[in-house]
């Protein structure tokens, strides 16, 4: 055990993405957990386990080998970090969605908003849930591994610019198992995923400079990062299908 921690001392970011391609790719692979259809608004138990034991558990078990004790109550508290300005909880929360509406309607005028089909209340109560579900379930799990964990550890090691391009390539990489599970292991999910991949590393990209720089102005605050990805996804899941309709916000 004290040569395998040594080990993962001495390489943790290849021992971290070890630990979180091997659940991702685990998850996918096993069909009744990639096909189950068990979370509320066709949320991913596949995804929510891979980020869960791959990623979260995976940067505090390499945190724990490469810095002991100190470390990873370090990792804790940057990932429960809730004492920033209230500001930087506003840009998190709406940045995303409120820019988007904007954009739609400068775009495509008033004829962008739609009336959703069971009232603005149950939308946007459905908006705030899916929010919620993909911050506790997915985007706090997934930002302590490529925020907390990752992107920390190289936080003084690179220029901003090539920070980004790092953290966001094997974010990417990371996202690979996300591909098969949809689309299965044929031949035509294996053509496709370089494809999917350079695709997903461009807008990855994109996202993970926003998570550079906001990581730093919330004085490293893993929670605040998380809150503005699950806004993120949450504007996308379900303001694009009851609000804004999707050919019009999927576009950004």
């Amino acid at each position: 055990m004290a040569a395998l921690l040594r080990l993962i001392a001495r390489h943790p970011v290849a021992a971290f993405m070890l630990i979180a391609l091997a659940a991702g790719f685990l998850t996918a692979a096993i069909r009744p957990i990639a096909e189950a259809d068990v979370l509320p608004f066709d949320l991913p138990l596949d995804g929510f386990l891979g980020g869960v034991f791959g990623v979260g558990l995976g940067a505090f078990l390499v945190t724990g080998a490469l810095a002991g004790r100190p470390g990873v109550v370090d990792l804790a508290r940057r990932s429960l970090r809730w004492r920033v300005p209230v500001r930087w909880y506003l840009v998190a929360l709406f940045t995303v969605p409120v820019g988007a509406t904007v954009i739609s309607l400068a775009i495509y005028g008033v004829q962008a908003l739609t009336s959703p089909p069971n009232g603005w209340p149950r939308a946007l109560a459905e908006v705030l849930a899916v929010f919620l579900l993909q911050l506790v379930l997915f985007q706090l799990t997934e930002e302590i591994g490529f925020t907390g964990f990752l992107q920390h550890h190289w936080q003084d090691r690179y220029h901003p610019m090539k920070l980004t391009l790092y953290v966001a390539l094997l974010w990417a990489v990371w996202h690979v198992p996300d591909h098969f599970a949809e689309e299965g292991w044929g031949v035509e999910a294996l053509i496709s995923a370089p494809v999917i991949f350079v695709i997903e590393f461009v807008s990855l990209f994109f996202a993970r400079a926003l998570f550079v720089w906001f990581y730093n102005v919330t004085w490293f605050s893993v929670l605040l990062v998380a809150i503005f990805h699950a806004s993120f996804d949450g504007a996308i899941n379900e303001l694009a299908d009851d609000v804004v309709p999707a050919r019009t916000l999927r576009d950004f």
